[in-house]
């Protein structure tokens, strides 16, 4: 997929963490495409920056359409489970569960994976 925008979330931890939002196809002109009629595919990941200078954006939660249907990468888990939200799953509804509990996810993401 390829990436639409990145968001700044507020700074938490100590860390920098992001929202990006991933469609497919690639936008012609990202001011003018509409994610709910122009997306055949959509994402939300929420990410970090790790303190190590040379590492990429550590993911810690995606919700995607990847496989042919919504589901919820819960990588903050213990066994990073995936679950299947249905067809009837919007980016919406995405958007909305990540922006709002993403500190949680982080918190249980950094306790359960991460250490520097």
């Amino acid at each position: 997929m390829h990436k639409l925008r990145t968001l700044n979330l507020p700074p938490h931890r100590g860390r920098e963490f992001f929202a990006t939002v991933f469609v497919e196809p690639a936008p012609d002109a990202f001011d003018s495409f509409d994610l709910t009629t122009d997306a055949t595919q959509w994402g939300v990941s929420i990410h970090f920056q790790p303190n190590h200078p040379y590492a990429s954006h550590v993911e810690i939660a995606r919700i995607d359409t990847e496989h042919g249907e919504p589901h919820f990468d819960r990588l903050y888990e213990p066994d990073q489970r995936k679950d299947w939200l249905g067809h009837d799953y919007t980016y919406e509804d995405a958007r909305r569960e990540l922006l709002s509990n993403w500190r949680e996810y982080a918190d249980q993401f950094l306790e359960n994976h991460y250490c520097e």
